[in-house]
């Protein structure tokens, strides 16, 4: 949908005070540096039986990019990945984790988000730790395809972004698991095997799920 806001000039990969022709995919898709327009980066534990999923700790996070300039609008964008896997023990050990550590990168899925999702191919990932805090810093590059837009068109368009997200914590649905954990007790009984809870909080029931949010405090 049309991002709200002040229109920017900007397109996919160009400055908005770049006097570079809007169709040159060589520079930079950029993200909004704004306090208020941090990413996210959570822990999801699910399994699914039934699609050969066995229980895992999944890590997913977004960054939300500056709008792009299309038909006379701007529209919202932003940088998915899902389904990342590495062998931490912590979620503080996410300092450094990148593309290759992933243990199972053939299930990851990237995508960025223009009017609908289109598939990022990834080609390489970094996270690193901001100080002590529970925010950290994400670069990555990969590249898209664009059809169906006119003058934007192309195809391996590359995607070169820096971000920041603030870590979220780890998401538990009921719903996704076998036996469904049925109160906080049970929650950190299914997280504990998977990732050390000491600097997470006690499980919270937001609508349809557990948050167990970080608490660096703790460390």
């Amino acid at each position: 949908m049309p991002a709200k806001g002040p229109p920017l000039s900007q397109r996919i990969g160009q400055n908005p005070t770049s006097k570079t022709n809007a169709l040159d995919h060589h520079m930079t898709l950029l993200i909004s540096s704004e306090r208020d327009r941090r990413g996210e980066l959570y822990g999801h534990l699910f399994e699914n039986d039934s699609t050969g999923v066995p229980r895992g700790l999944f890590w997913n996070f977004s960054l939300p990019c500056a709008p792009i300039a299309w038909e006379g609008e701007e529209w919202e964008c932003s940088v998915l990945c899902e389904w990342l896997q590495w062998p931490v023990r912590d979620w503080t050990s996410l300092d450094g984790a990148t593309l290759r550590t992933s243990s199972a990168q053939a299930s990851l899925e990237c995508s960025i988000y223009f009017t609908e999702h289109h598939p990022v191919r990834l080609e390489a990932l970094s996270v690193s730790r901001i100080a002590d805090s529970a925010r950290f810093n994400i670069a990555l590059s990969g590249a898209f395809d664009l059809k169906g837009y006119g003058e934007l068109d192309a195809q391996n368009i590359p995607l070169f972004l820096h971000g920041e997200v603030d870590f979220d914590g780890v998401v538990v649905v009921p719903d996704n698991l076998v036996p469904r954990p049925c109160n906080p007790a049970d929650v950190i009984r299914l997280v504990e095997p998977l990732l050390n809870v000491c600097n997470l909080g006690e499980p919270e029931w937001d609508r349809f799920r557990y948050v167990l949010r970080a608490e660096p405090q703790k460390m």
